[in-house]
């Protein structure tokens, strides 16, 4: 009987995460110029739109409200939040994403370089951001979307254009702790609303921990060029293969948090939209996309898990009556 009863556990939280993945229609996204526009050079969106076929509103990609040069501040005082909530709630958007703190950061990121900005001071300054994202995640929940991908602050020292700034090993020291400090505030807002978090920060700290190679291409993650295998097409915006990289981020959030089956791009597939398709040898970058992703477990993780957790007790009292024990 308990275990017929655990069964019925399982089988009812896996119908319930699959019609969860087959109730999202719609996608939305908020942020900066990372995310705006239609340009594979320009933003990972196109990606999922055009390749994955998500739907973000059809030709245009109108329920992409991103804006360029958009902080977390203006991304509240120009409506981003309040757009997707609207959406929402006509049925149009499912799920949304959330990508700001940048400019945010670079707006800063001098004094955070010099050791002006630090200690109370700097943690005042990412509360303050993390508190305007938690606004634009609070709006938009509240029309009850299916749910929101939120990711951390991306590594801005790391960029061509950090890496000017943040050019010694005391400023580069300062400048990740600053993005970690973020993070740290981040991170549990997103996971107490239920919502998942992409760790950009440390994907980008790991790409350039040893060489990127995509297809057999050697991907260039210092320096900023049009030239397509380099990953930022100039000072702090990923061209097009790093587009389609970071685009797999958010598929892979899509499949552990919300149950969605899509395929992750293939490297042939981000060379191709690179221009780069000729000079494909093989699948090689292999990258540990689920290692940047941070979810509350889904139902029929739970299910599984309070199986495994009341099967292992019903077998060891079982045992436990029929076992004769060394001095029992």
């Amino acid at each position: 009987m308990i275990i017929q009863r655990l069964v019925v556990l399982i089988l009812v939280a896996i119908a319930a995460q699959a019609a969860q993945a087959s109730g999202i229609n719609g996608y939305a996204a908020m942020g900066a110029s990372e995310t705006a526009g239609t340009s594979y050079t320009g933003s990972w969106v196109p990606y999922l739109a055009n390749q994955r076929g998500a739907n973000f509103g059809g030709a245009g990609q109108p329920y992409n409200v991103a804006v360029g040069g958009a902080t977390s501040a203006t991304l509240l005082t120009e409506g981003q939040h309040t757009e997707v909530a609207s959406l929402v709630q006509s049925g149009n958007v499912d799920l949304s994403f959330l990508s700001i703190g940048g400019n945010d950061f670079s707006a800063v990121g001098g004094q955070i370089a010099g050791g002006s900005l630090s200690g109370p001071a700097l943690t005042a300054w990412a509360q303050g951001v993390v508190t305007n994202i938690d606004t634009a995640m609070d709006t938009v929940l509240s029309a009850h979307p299916i749910g929101m991908i939120v990711a951390g602050m991306p590594d801005i020292p790391l960029t061509p254009a950090g890496r000017v700034g943040f050019d010694t090993p005391t400023k580069l020291q300062r400048g990740e702790a600053a993005v970690d400090l973020f993070d740290s505030l981040l991170l549990p807002e997103v996971l107490a609303r239920g919502l998942v978090f992409v760790d950009f920060s440390k994907a980008l700290r790991d790409l350039n921990a040893a060489p990127l190679v995509v297809g057999g291409v050697t991907i260039d993650m210092v320096n900023a060029s049009t030239d397509p295998t380099h990953f930022f097409q100039d000072g702090k915006h990923p061209a097009a293969v790093g587009n389609g990289l970071v685009a797999n981020l958010f598929l892979k959030a899509l499949n552990i948090g919300y149950g969605t089956n899509f395929a992750l791009l293939t490297d042939l597939e981000i060379l191709t939209t690179a221009g780069l398709a000729g000079s494909y040898t093989g699948e090689t970058s292999n990258l540990p996309y689920a290692n940047y992703i941070t979810a509350v477990p889904e139902p029929s993780t739970i299910a599984l898990i309070m199986a495994a957790f009341l099967t292992g007790s019903l077998f060891w009292r079982r045992s436990s009556k029929t076992s004769t024990w060394p001095g029992g």
